[in-house]
């Protein structure tokens, strides 16, 4: 079984990096690994380089930010039949050792699955993701467990090759500031409309580093930026959730305050 991963690439240079490096450390099927890179700050361009000099991959650069549409690209002028799976990944994921194992013989037992996450829904709060429980169905199967999803399953996540050729392609949620994410929800709700089922896993087998309170911390603004083009209010009530309000100083700038 042969997986084609595709990473979206946004700034954040450091995350890349690990999400790179635990990707190549921590898979054990054939693959083919690509980066498309929409539009990224200098930091960032020099990690690429630095990166594919030292794995095996190719590197797609485009000139602006395109959001989800970004995959479309990268997809345009590969031959699919090589490809059991595509690996659809944002640049903010710590791969797990045997991820992609786990994930495979899950597709390979619930044969009615088009999309499956590497989360499960229920996030890891202990480990400072902050995050709602997703509203999702326990079936198991061969002793093993998959969560049917009532909704979406996120951006990063596994499909089968065939859904693409049928038709499934991404689209993009955009705000007025001009900050482009993939649909997730909507990409989702075609899986389903091409007769399939979407899933997450019984567990993680990836750590969410994007979602952390760690994280926040680290890079305020740009998640703050980033939230304003999708949801700001959920964005906040999740963190009020959790113990957090955001503050801003008289300088104009974003803090991260414990209630």
């Amino acid at each position: 079984m042969k997986i084609l991963t595709i990473l979206l690439s946004w700034n954040r240079p450091d995350l890349l990096t690990r999400t790179v490096e635990s990707y190549f450390e921590n898979t054990s099927s054939p693959f083919e690994f690509m980066i498309v890179d929409n539009g990224s700050d200098k930091e960032t361009l020099k990690t690429l380089g630095d990166l594919s000099g030292k794995y095996k991959m190719n590197v797609l650069k485009l000139e602006k930010n395109i959001g989800g549409l970004a995959f479309n690209k990268a997809l345009g002028g590969i031959e699919l039949n090589p490809y059991d799976y595509i690996h659809f990944s944002e640049n903010d994921i710590e791969y797990l050792p045997a991820w992609d194992q786990i994930l495979l013989k899950k597709l390979d037992i619930f044969s009615d699955i088009g999309q499956i996450s590497p989360f499960s829904p229920f996030p890891q709060t202990s480990q400072g993701e902050f995050s709602w429980e997703k509203a999702a169905t326990k079936v198991s199967k061969n002793k093993e467990t998959i969560y049917m999803a009532k909704h979406n399953v996120g951006t990063t996540s596994i499909i089968r090759s065939n859904l693409i050729k049928d038709g499934l392609r991404w689209t993009n949620l955009e705000r007025s500031n001009g900050i482009r994410f993939p649909h997730d929800g909507r990409f989702s709700r075609h899986v389903k409309r091409l007769g399939w089922k979407v899933a997450f896993n019984d567990r993680y087998v990836v750590k969410n580093w994007g979602h952390t309170i760690e994280e926040l911390q680290r890079d305020l603004d740009y998640y703050i930026k980033n939230h304003q083009a999708k949801s700001f209010h959920r964005f906040e009530q999740r963190l009020d959730d959790f113990g957090y309000i955001i503050q801003k100083n008289s300088s104009g700038n974003f803090t991260l305050k414990k209630k």
